[in-house]
C-alpha cells in the first residue's frame, strides 16, 4: 500500500500518509493528487486493471482512473492469473476511446501462493513439483503461524518454495510480453510510452527470514525499473539510485505534461538520456509485519533504523549482501547520516498536501484481506482457506 502510493502520487510515505494495518488502515487523502488525475486533466483516457483491495477506491488509490477493472478473491490461492489480467487489459486496449491514454496494469501472480501453470512448473519447480500440483505452500494460515514463530520452514522446504517463484516471474514476464505484443498487434507500440516496476521484492533466507514486508534490506526495496519511449535511448543502464517517487513526474515529462506541483520525485529522462545528476540520497519507510523501520541510502552507504534496537550500516559496493554490519566500527557515519534523514524527514512533514485519510471497510473486504494474509488477525474469517490437510515438508509447529 505505501510504495503504490508512492509510485502514484510521487509523495513518502511520510507524505501521503498511506499505509496501517488491519484495522487502522490509512489511504489516500482526496486531496492528494495522483499521476492519474494529472494524465487525466490534460485529456488522457485513465483505467486501471487491479488484482488487490490495496489499489481500490477504499483505499483511495483510483482517483484520476475513469475506467477500473477489479477482480476480488475469497482467498491467495484464487486470485486472477496473469494471463486473465493481460487479457482483461488487452480488452480495455482494444474497446478505448480514440485519445491518448494512461494503463495501469497489476500482476498479482508472483505472489503467495506460487501456482506457476503446468508449463512453467514443468520448467522450474523441483522434480517433486514439475507434474504435481498437490504441494501447496504459502496459504494464509501457514504465513500467519510463520510470522507467529508457531512454525518454522526449514531451507529445503524454502528452496522448493523459490523454485515454484521462479515459474511465476517467468509466467508474468511472459504474459507481460504477451500485453507488448497486443501493443505492436494495435499498432500503438512506437507511440506507446512503457514503464515496468514492482512494489516490493521477495526474501528467501536472505538474512535468515522469508516474504516480505518485515525488513528494509536490498532484497525486498531494490527493485526493477525499466522504461521504453521513443524519446529514450535504447539499451542505456544508469545505475545511479532512483526511487518510486521518480516514476510519475518521469511519465508527465515523457508524455510532454505538467507533473503535479506536489511531486516529491524528479523526472529521470535526463538521467536516460546519460546526463551526469546528483547522487540524490534515497528513503526508506515503513514495515508491515513489525516496529516500523527506517532506511537511509546516502553514496554507497545504506542505513537502517530500529525501534530498540541498534541501528545498522553497510557499505553497498564493498558489502552488496548486506552482511557485514558497520555501525560499531564506523559510528561517526551512523550519527551524520541519522542527522540527515531526520532533517529529510522534517522537511518531508512541511511538504505533506493533505492529512491522514482513515479507511473504513467493508466485512467482505475486511474478509478479503484476511484471507489473503494481510493481517495476522486470528479471527474467523468467513472465507479463507481451510487448514491444509498436511503440514509443507519441513515445516515444524
Amino acid at each position: 500500500l505505501p510504495a503504490c502510493a508512492s509510485i502514484l502520487t510521487s509523495l513518502y510515505p511520510p507524505q501521503h500518509g498511506a499505509g496501517g494495518q488491519l484495522p487502522n488502515f490509512r489511504g489516500l487523502p482526496e486531496s492528494v493528487r495522483t499521476v492519474a488525475e494529472c494524465f487525466r486533466e490534460a485529456g488522457f483516457a485513465t483505467a486501471s486493471v487491479i488484482n488487490v483491495d490495496f489499489l481500490c477506491d477504499s483505499f483511495g488509490m483510483t482517483q484520476g482512473f475513469e475506467s477500473v477493472d477489479f477482480e476480488a478473491y475469497p482467498n491467495n490461492i484464487q486470485v486472477r492469473p496473469a494471463r486473465a489480467t493481460t487479457d482483461a487489459a488487452l480488452d480495455w486496449l482494444q474497446s478505448r476511446p480514440h485519445m491518448p491514454f494512461l494503463l495501469l496494469v497489476h500482476y498479482f501472480d508472483p505472489h503467495l501462493v506460487y501456482a506457476p501453470p503446468p508449463e512453467y512448473r514443468r520448467r522450474f519447480a523441483s522434480p517433486e513439483d514439475r507434474d504435481n500440483s498437490s504441494w501447496v505452500f504459502g496459504r494464509r494460515n501457514q504465513i500467519v503461524a510463520y510470522r507467529r514463530g508457531t512454525i518454522h520452514f526449514d531451507e529445503a522446504t524454502i528452496r522448493r518454495a523459490e523454485r515454484l517463484y521462479d515459474g511465476e516471474i517467468a509466467y508474468t514476464d511472459h504474459e507481460v510480453g504477451r500485453l507488448l505484443d497486443g501493443l505492436v498487434e494495435l499498432g500503438i507500440a512506437d507511440s506507446t510510452i512503457v514503464a515496468l516496476t514492482a512494489d516490493h521484492g521477495e526474501e528467501f533466507l536472505d538474512h535468515g527470514g522469508f516474504e516480505h514486508g518485515h525488513t528494509l534490506y536490498q532484497e525486498l526495496v531494490h527493485v526493477p525499473l525499466i522504461l521504453r519511449a521513443a524519446r529514450l535511448p535504447a539499451g542505456k543502464v544508469v545505475s545511479q539510485p532512483v526511487a518510486h517517487v521518480d516514476l510519475a513526474p518521469t511519465l508527465c515529462e515523457l508524455a510532454g505534461i505538467a507533473p503535479a506541483p506536489t511531486f516529491a520525485g524528479s523526472s529521470l529522462v535526463g538521467l536516460a538520456r546519460g546526463a551526469s545528476g546528483a547522487d540524490r540520497p534515497v528513503v526508506f519507510e515503513g514495515n508491515f509485519w513489525g516496529p516500523p523501520l527506517r532506511g537511509w541510502l546516502q553514496g554507497d552507504y545504506k542505513l537502517i533504523l530500529r525501534p530498540n534496537r541498534p541501528p545498522m550500516l553497510f557499505d553497498l559496493v564493498e558489502d552488496p549482501q548486506e552482511h557485514r554490519d558497520l555501525s560499531q566500527t564506523d559510528p561517526e557515519r551512523v550519527t551524520r547520516m541519522t542527522a540527515d534523514l531526520e532533517l529529510a524527514r522534517k522537511a518531508m512533514a512541511r511538504q505533506t498536501p493533505g492529512g491522514h485519510a482513515p479507511v473504513f471497510l467493508s466485512p467482505e473486504e475486511t474478509d478479503r484481506l484476511r484471507a489473503l494474509g494481510y493481517t495476522e488477525d486470528a479471527g474467523a474469517c468467513s472465507t479463507s482457506p481451510s487448514q491444509p490437510s498436511s503440514q509443507p515438508s519441513g515445516a515444524t509447529p
